[in-house]
């Protein structure tokens, strides 16, 4: 099947991951904004992080969908009234797009996101960012702290911003529940004035202007952000993230239903899978050892190759180095799963976009991704295979062994999800992938994992990944 062939007949595609988030959703909501009308995200804020490689340049975006390079062709970018928004970040990727000589001119901002302001970064960073004594290690963006002030009805959304007046009176009926801290009210207004200001051009009733899209027959793209399993309402909670990152929640968040979605695509990394922040993993290579590693300060990629002794070249996340070097490749087939946790991650370069913190790494859970398609749809796009090429052999998770006998159900309480072991597959490793763009060339080994999750999840792999560029992608 050719990418005309599955676009045929679609109005309204999305992409979302059926996973802990980081799967490479990116790539793809750049690979299909070249064919929509329409880019539009509708949950979180920038806690969020999409890697795009285009024209060999690497750009992350956190808050613009990925879509925004194309608004020079005069496709339209949407900011959703499902998301949370800090101004000056929004206005920071703004100027990043116009220094590369990019436009911006057909951004929408919805009228009713909320909006992220001092007190809550400061909330969140006090509260909630620690990943010890069971934190949920987050972001430490605001992002939870603006979402519990929006259903608390409370929250001040972007119209109310614009006014001085009323975002002046909305904060004076917030200060009271952070007691902890000291809001200057008049310190605020003045200092988000500018934002303001620039924010104004941009800021309209995107729920409306969705619903003019498609009445006018534009093909439109839905971006998701994190991943399924961190949804508030379908993940492992309560380690999530405040918005719902499924398919309903995605939609809902641009003001259309999930119906109207043709070509649902979620995104799955395989064979290893990833997660940052605290919360169960299953299949964890190196278990409690490697959650708590990843959730300490100082184990960035720099610091894990000056660890164990690889050369590098470039600053943060800019950094260049060896992922075949002979200590990498030695890791990887350690018999201590933690070892070879850490050989995948420098292996795969899996740091966070957003944070750079190490993600922890596991083998693809086909249990949890079962559950995933049951509500986010069949068709899966498969990515970060390639990095697996030349590692040897590889797992894929079929079943949990747990207290009270085997099993294939995801649960998502935490209890249910730490004293299971899971069953895993071993498969023989594979070459390189990074020139094949036909299903049937992959190495067998592959193909035949690939065969065993479909069928284990229901799902259809419509898309293989084998490589960050936009042509380095297989259609079946």
């Amino acid at each position: 099947m050719g990418i005309d062939n599955l676009l045929d007949g679609v109005q309204v595609a999305s992409i979302v991951c059926n996973q802990w988030g980081d799967t490479g959703k990116g790539k793809f909501s750049d690979y299909f904004s070249e064919w929509a009308d329409v880019i539009a995200r509708g949950t979180g804020g920038n806690n969020a992080g999409h890697t795009v490689v285009v024209n060999g340049e690497k750009r992350v975006f956190h808050l613009l969908p990925a879509g925004i390079v194309y608004d020079s062709d005069g496709k339209s970018n949407i900011l959703g009234k499902g998301m949370v928004i800090d101004p000056k970040v929004l206005s920071q990727e703004m100027d990043e797009i116009l220094d590369t000589g990019k436009t911006i001119n057909n951004l929408m901002v919805s009228r009713d996101a909320h909006v992220i302001l001092d007190y809550h970064i400061k909330q969140d960073k006090a509260r909630y960012e620690s990943q010890s004594n069971g934190g949920v290690g987050s972001t430490g963006r605001g992002i939870g702290p603006c979402y519990s002030d929006k259903i608390s009805r409370r929250g001040i959304r972007m119209f109310e911003f614009l006014d001085k007046d009323i975002l002046a009176s909305k904060i004076s009926k917030v200060k009271d529940f952070y007691p902890n801290q000291k809001i200057d009210i008049e310190k605020i207004v003045e200092e988000s004035r500018p934002f303001a200001s620039r924010l104004s051009h941009f800021v309209r009733n995107t729920d409306a202007e969705m619903q003019n899209f498609l009445r006018e027959g534009k093909k439109v793209l839905l971006e998701g952000a994190q991943g399924f399993l961190i949804s508030v309402e379908h993940g492992t909670y309560p380690y999530v993230t405040p918005s719902d990152c499924s398919i309903n929640g995605t939609a809902n968040g641009v003001g259309i239903s999930s119906r109207r979605i043709d070509l649902p695509l979620g995104i799955v990394k395989f064979p290893f899978m990833t997660r940052v922040g605290g919360g169960p993993f299953p299949t964890e290579l190196g278990g409690i050892k490697s959650e708590k590693y990843c959730g300490e300060s100082g184990h960035e990629l720099q610091k894990e190759l000056e660890a164990n002794g690889i050369n590098f070249m470039g600053p943060g996340e800019w950094i260049k180095y060896d992922s075949f070097h002979p200590r990498i490749l030695k890791m990887i087939k350690s018999e201590d799963s933690f070892v070879r946790g850490v050989g995948m991650r420098l292996a795969a370069g899996e740091y966070g976009a957003t944070t750079g913190r190490p993600r922890r790494i596991g083998w693809t859970d086909a249990v949890a991704l079962k559950y995933a398609v049951g509500i986010n749809g069949p068709l899966m796009i498969l990515t970060k295979a390639d990095c697996y090429s030349d590692k040897g052999d590889f797992e894929v998770c079929y079943g949990y062994d747990t207290p009270n006998g085997p099993t294939s159900e995801f649960r998502t309480d935490e209890d249910f999800l730490r004293s299971v072991k899971p069953q895993n597959k071993v498969y023989e490793g594979y070459g390189n992938i990074g020139d094949v763009r036909n299903f049937n060339d992959l190495p067998k080994s592959l193909r035949e994992s690939i065969g065993d999750l479909e069928k284990f999840t229901g799902g259809n792999v419509a898309m293989v990944s084998v490589g960050a560029e936009r042509d380095a992608t297989i259609i079946r």
